[in-house]
């Protein structure tokens, strides 16, 4: 989901407890200062040299509902932050008036006709049909449903989106997600008395409640938001029929597939990767706790492209650092390059130690992009290419590692997480204590409230079936660690009943993609349900590799979903004119 994203996402996922004190949490996605690359950015026609996605688009606030679900109070509102990129609906539009005026009406028929003739004859090109369609009905609009971060990441990230806009005249919307970013709910301040976080369970800059609710931090408003914004931005540009078709990455695919099964009146499909969608509780089959540290773990072996003896050294690394928690824990300090302050008086603290390595192979697994990449690490710096291999290389690939004692085997763990908290290869010593940045740090906390509320999603590792340590998942024991960090009970079973679990094949129009290097690709949809509902599994693929820009280095599989992808865009905003068509709409102003 979030890698620190994103969240993802990605997403920050509160794991299995450890032991009765100790929880981990699952990884999340980097929230801002990724920016694409001047490559990247020239595969984007009709700009400028130089120019850059946020220049490119309108930053806008709109006074959001705080609460669409209730009438019991007056109604209150936030400001929440959506950037609207016109660009290419406006040289489309432009292009095909222009040739209007130019050929003149009658001339002008055979491009422009009638969207009610489209299809009808044999002679008619899905390029001419398209056309017709955005002159009647209107542009598509491509909506990216904001994560758990700021919405700027996604904005600058989602290359699949920039890449394709202009073949369809698409409007780009990136709307971002309540509490995160910019769009954080304000309490209200009366006669100038101190804000009050608890009169509208909102954030007062800079400071989070530890204890308490924030009752608006849902997807289902965050959603509410959405469908509200696209309905508004529908009568900003005089196109009601206009087809609009969500994407998202990790938790933003979620609510993108969410969004199409939810409101299936205002949006006409979805396209989510890596969206872990079937993991949930209450779900039949039920889900596999599991299946996120399995992920993982297959990254370390010879079928994730890794030196064969990678994993059973991880697992040996791990298995060592836990053995000596109980009998000197001070010992680890060295081999580990821990730095001199980090605690390490008792078992609890060298638990916190294993959590923070066992975060770097989550974020490696996540990112494991066949180039160099600045995403996961959120723009502070770069990671080589299949970054999993580089930990995996070295002391961590000797097949003789366990003879060599345990010392040895801790220094390869440093090495290998290294390659993710060393990433700038300065760092003399690792503290364990610290994240990113502070604002990262908040968004964990948010998301944090999401799964200790209706976010409840099962995790849990072994060391059997992983090569991690075990962390077995105890339902009543995460609902009582929510308890005692935030005050709320999870609603266990909430998400299954709202979304309907793992019976979609109701619904139309979503294509799923999932890479097989990516962890969270074993509680995604990885079989397609129907003819429109399209799932691809991506060898190569990292998380929601095939949403970023596009690069000379990405796997076959993945450069084909893109063309899938964009195929079955193409059909649905077709089938979306013709209904229109069918109907005898109003034509769209130009």
């Amino acid at each position: 989901m979030r890698v620190r994203l994103l969240l993802a996402f990605a997403l920050v996922l509160l794991a299995g407890p450890a032991s009765a004190a100790r929880a981990a949490k699952r990884p999340r996605h980097p929230a801002r200062t990724y920016v694409p690359t001047s490559e990247n950015l020239r595969k984007v026609g009709g700009f400028s040299p130089g120019w850059t996605p946020l220049e490119a688009c309108q930053e806008r606030y709109r006074d959001a509902p705080l609460d669409h679900f209730s009438w019991a109070a007056p109604t209150q509102t936030y400001r929440q932050r959506y950037f609207f990129c016109p660009h290419f609906w406006e040289k489309k539009r432009d292009a095909l008036a222009a040739a209007k005026r130019r050929h003149g009406s009658a001339k002008a028929q055979p491009r422009l006709r009638g969207v009610a003739s489209l299809g009808a004859d044999g002679e008619s090109s899905p390029l001419d049909d398209l056309d017709a369609g955005f002159t009647k009905s209107g542009p598509p609009i491509f909506f990216y449903t904001g994560n758990e971060a700021n919405v700027e990441l996604y904005l600058n990230a989602t290359g699949l989106m920039w890449e394709h806009a202009e073949s369809f005249g698409a409007v780009l919307v990136f709307a971002e997600h309540r509490y995160y970013g910019e769009s954080k709910p304000k309490p209200k301040e009366e006669d100038g008395n101190a804000l009050d976080a608890s009169n509208l369970g909102g954030i007062i800059p800079g400071h989070l409640k530890k204890k308490g609710q924030y009752p608006y931090l849902t997807s289902e408003q965050a959603m509410a938001d959405y469908a509200t914004l696209i309905r508004e931005l529908k009568a900003e540009i005089r196109a009601p029929d206009a087809p609009v078709f969500a994407f998202g990455g990790s938790y933003g695919g979620m609510l993108a597939t969410w969004m199409r099964l939810k409101y299936a009146n205002v949006v006409d499909g979805a396209v989510a990767g890596s969206a872990p969608v079937w993991s949930f509780v209450g779900e039949d089959p039920p889900v596999d706790p599991g299946a996120f540290a399995d992920g993982v773990t297959m990254d370390a072996t010879a079928a994730g492209g890794s030196p064969p003896a990678c994993a059973p050294n991880v697992r040996a690394a791990f298995a060592e650092l836990l053995r000596r928690s109980e009998t000197d824990p001070k010992s680890i300090k060295a081999p580990m390059r821990l730095c001199d302050d980090t605690p390490l008086g008792s078992p609890t603290d060298v638990l916190d130690v294993a959590l923070w390595a066992q975060g770097a192979f989550d974020y490696l697994a996540m990112g494991n992009f066949p180039y160099a990449s600045s995403y996961i690490l959120n723009g502070d710096g770069t990671l080589p290419p299949y970054p999993f291999r580089v930990a995996c290389g070295g002391a961590m690939a000797d097949p003789k590692l366990l003879n060599k004692g345990g010392d040895a085997l801790l220094s390869a763990l440093a090495d290998a997480v290294g390659v993710y908290y060393n990433y700038s290869k300065t760092q003399e010593c690792f503290d364990t204590r610290h994240g990113s940045n502070d604002d990262s740090d908040e968004d964990g906390e948010l998301w944090d409230y999401q799964y200790c509320t209706e976010m409840f999603m099962p995790m849990s590792r072994d060391g059997v079936r992983d090569m991690f340590f075990p962390q077995p998942w105890n339902e009543t024991d995460a609902v009582l660690e929510c308890e005692r960090r935030w005050g709320v009970r999870p609603k266990t079973l909430w998400a299954t009943t709202v979304f309907g679990g793992r019976r979609l094949s109701w619904a139309s129009n979503v294509v799923w993609t999932n890479g097989y290097l990516d962890p969270w690709a074993g509680l995604g949809v990885q079989e397609s349900l129907s003819p429109s509902l399209v799932a691809m599994m991506l060898p190569g693929g990292a998380h929601h590799l095939d949403f970023m820009w596009s690069n000379d280095l990405d796997p076959e599989p993945v450069v084909e979903a893109r063309k899938t992808q964009m195929r079955l865009l193409r059909q649905w905003i077709l089938n979306k004119y013709q209904a229109v068509a069918a109907r005898g709409e109003t034509i769209a102003e130009l």
